[in-house]
């Protein structure tokens, strides 16, 4: 114990904080996670050997420097500190002055590696905040290029933002799908129109199969312009899949049943009910109750049965949203 109160009294004075134990169990008690800069251990203790400290050390607070004090040139128990990782192992005898300076290196490697850590969170911080920074100029690239589609079309102005409300609704109703990302799916769905010529989207007949196939092409340029965008499969997955059927006869994989991924099913419905509600140039908005059927009727050949099911639930919802869309027209809607 004397040369424990020699150490305390020497390091105290030169600035250091300290704790003493005269024992593993009392400096286990001590112990905690970044409690300790240093550890100042003897190889021989009262209850256990300094090596087994050095073990909690390791185990408890990975950061804390050791330094293992020893008697004697124990071969094999220097190996097995720096097996464990000690600092720096001291042979007794040894001055204080010596001490005081192996004390001084192994904080400065302690306050060297902290200052290392506070960089490289610092550093994460910030690539994180320009990840972020990134990622919304990218969306807000995106959304732009989904108002030039609807620009194009006077018909479809609004399209995407029904689309998309109609589709959350369904959404809920059905579960299992993580909404945040649904919504930017349908914002998005049909950016890939930004490659169908005006002339095409604006016809006021009926388009010939040349024209129909352009139009058929925009699931896909619409996933090639967001591929390199937005890493987000269940996006890429709606922008691409959106027109496909549950019979396989969609374009353009041909895709059927559980093999189209679920959040593109739920759109195919919301796109649906939105394209037969709205007017084009080539036609009026259908009834309300004349596009429910059309739906229901087409459930298990364009459409998931669980996910008209679902819109069958969601109706009250539904029918809510398409009068805030378009007024309270009882022939619409009757």
């Amino acid at each position: 114990e004397g040369t424990l109160r020699s150490l305390h009294k020497s390091l105290t004075r030169r600035g250091h904080g300290v704790e003493t134990a005269t024992g593993v169990r009392g400096a286990l008690e001590l112990l905690a996670p970044g409690r300790f800069d240093l550890v100042l251990t003897d190889l021989r203790m009262p209850e256990a050997s300094g090596l087994e400290l050095l073990t909690e050390v390791r185990v408890r607070s990975p950061g804390t420097r050791t330094i293992l004090m020893s008697a004697n040139a124990d071969i094999p128990s220097a190996a097995a500190a720096i097996e464990l990782g000690v600092d720096q192992l001291l042979i007794k005898p040894f001055d204080l002055e010596g001490l005081r300076e192996r004390v001084e290196q192994s904080l400065a490697r302690r306050r060297a590696e902290r200052a290392a850590v506070r960089e490289r969170e610092l550093l994460e911080a910030q690539l994180r905040r320009r990840d972020t920074e990134s990622k919304i100029w990218i969306l807000r690239a995106a959304h732009a290029l989904a108002a030039a589609v609807e620009a194009k079309d006077p018909y479809t102005a609004g399209h995407a933002t029904r689309v998309t409300a109609y589709a959350m609704s369904i959404a809920e109703a059905l579960g299992g799908i993580d909404l945040l990302r649904f919504r930017l799916a349908g914002d998005l769905h049909d950016v890939g129109k930004i490659g169908v010529p005006d002339v095409i989207l604006n016809k006021p007949g009926r388009l010939d199969p040349a024209e129909m196939e352009l139009v058929r092409r925009h699931p896909e340029t619409g996933a090639r312009i967001l591929e390199p965008l937005i890493d987000d499969p269940m996006v890429l997955g709606v922008v691409r899949w959106h027109h496909e059927r549950w019979d396989g006869q969609g374009y353009p994989d041909r895709l059927a049943g559980d093999a189209i991924p679920l959040p593109a099913r739920v759109l195919a419905v919301a796109d649906t009910l939105d394209a037969m509600t709205s007017s084009r140039a080539y036609r009026g908005g259908l009834p309300w109750q004349v596009a429910l059927a059309e739906i229901r009727s087409c459930s298990g050949s364009q459409f998931d049965p669980g996910v008209v099911a679902a819109f069958d639930r969601a109706l009250p919802v539904l029918e809510a949203q398409f009068r805030g869309f378009f007024g309270d027209d009882a022939r619409r809607a009757g």
